[in-house]
């Protein structure tokens, strides 16, 4: 800071002498702290997450996306001229083998700027380490507890909590029940919630979300279990559903998930009983890998808090195709995920700059880092293809569009455009 007093002083002074009165608040745009000095040197990102276990299938597209998003920046001269180094850690989906990645890494650099990681479980359990190691993470799994629990604060998401995308769902489907009921549904609408075991499958039901599906006026007639695994059967949940006088079926699951729901409801010859939503993991391209048929999708309503591959208007996700292109990716990872990433980096990217620039970079640490992203503001990452504001208490974004598959995955259809989700953090 001294250093940078300095130069600012200088700047002030000599350009008072040559007649041309500047600001302080110009010099300090003239001269960032150490904004030239970064050639040679370099920044390492830390990120672990499920490449060989039942999370693989989306946690994978979202660490290539990290590889290309990291090349791209590396390649236009990286953080100030410093390059970006990566270290990953596979750990197939076991929150155990999280906590022993993130024990190797802090042993490894006792000053690791932010980290980055993918599962709910993993989050939960790690709250309370990033924040007594001052440690911002960026997080896909997007745990309530992980991010306002009570030991948390350094974990931040990238996109609205799960009961704040539930509670945004309900609130479409309240108001438009009308349009979007199935045929012969009666007024009331009466909800089954059929997911996955855990922090991730039963991140959605809360004592808050209860409460406000109860506040609209919506019934939670029917929870239901099903396996975690790609051969899972639906049809007993959707019949324990059915007899409950469910019509309306939501999921916290991702790709064989809600295909295990999607198959088994048209083995039973009963879609066109339900309404069909879930999460924003739910809504993606790799759902339709486990699909019997992809038709089966159609219809399938979720919480989008992200412009999509199709949005070819939109320049963040032009540039998001000339990156996977660039990098020979297979169709089958142009999704969410990918899309996830390059935000989430450029996110990271922009917080570690302004860290720089506030206290050099001879004192990066990651508590600068976390203090940078508090400070952003409303900040569109990747050009507005996702939308960040981690300012005061907020550790989730809480906004999001709703859109619906009419059509296979090039026709995820904004049916509502980005609009504020309620807010169903817990109370602690």
């Amino acid at each position: 800071m001294l250093k940078r007093s300095l130069i600012i002083l200088l700047l002030l002074i000599g350009l008072a002498a040559c007649g041309s009165p500047v600001s302080e608040e110009e010099a300090t745009a003239v001269a960032p702290s150490d904004a030239t000095s970064l050639e040679g040197k370099t920044i390492t990102f830390y990120h672990f997450g499920d490449l060989s276990g039942p999370y693989a299938s989306t946690t994978g597209v979202l660490i290539h996306g990290f590889d290309d998003a990291i090349a791209a920046i590396n390649q236009r001269g990286g953080i100030r001229g410093a390059q970006i180094n990566v270290q990953f850690s596979d750990t197939g989906g076991s929150v155990d083998e999280a906590v022993a990645a993130y024990e190797r890494f802090t042993s490894l650099d006792d000053n690791v700027p932010i980290m980055f990681i993918y599962g709910s479980g993993d989050a939960e359990a790690l709250a309370g380490r990033f924040r007594e190691d001052q440690i911002p993470a960026l997080s896909a799994g997007l745990s309530a507890q992980a991010f306002y629990g009570p030991d948390s604060g350094y974990v931040f998401g990238y996109g609205p909590i799960y009961p704040d995308q539930f509670g945004l769902f309900l609130d479409y489907v309240k108001a438009n029940w009308d349009s979007v009921k199935p045929a012969g549904a009666g007024d009331e609408i009466k909800l089954a919630y059929i997911s996955w075991p855990g922090a991730y499958g039963q991140g959605a039901l809360t004592p808050e979300s209860r409460a406000y599906a109860e506040s609209l006026g919506i019934e939670i007639v029917q929870e239901e279990l099903i396996d975690l695994s790609p051969t899972a059967d639906g049809t007993i949940a959707i019949l324990n559903a059915q007899s409950a006088g469910a019509n309306v079926i939501y999921t916290n699951t991702l790709t064989f998930g809600p295909a295990t729901i999607l198959n088994a409801l048209a083995s039973l010859d009963m879609r066109d009983q339900f309404l069909v939503g879930g999460n924003n993991w739910a809504m993606d391209v790799a759902t339709f890998a486990f699909l019997s048929d992809p038709t089966f999708a159609d219809g399938f309503i979720a919480p989008f808090p992200y412009q999509w591959w199709s949005d070819t208007d939109q320049p963040g996700i032009v540039y998001a195709r000339d990156v996977f292109a660039a990098n020979d990716r297979p169709e089958n990872e142009r999704s969410s995920g990918y899309l996830v990433s390059l935000s989430g980096v450029d996110l990271a990217v922009t917080a570690v700059e302004k860290a720089i620039d506030t206290v050099g970079f001879e004192n990066l640490n990651g508590q600068a880092v976390y203090e940078a992203l508090l400070s952003l503001g409303a900040y569109e990452a990747v050009d507005g293809v996702m939308h960040f504001d981690f300012s005061g208490s907020n550790r989730s974004p809480h906004t999001a569009q709703i859109r619906q598959i009419q059509g296979g995955p090039e026709a995820f259809v904004v049916l509502q455009d980005w609009t504020p989700t309620p807010d169903l953090r817990p109370e602690n």
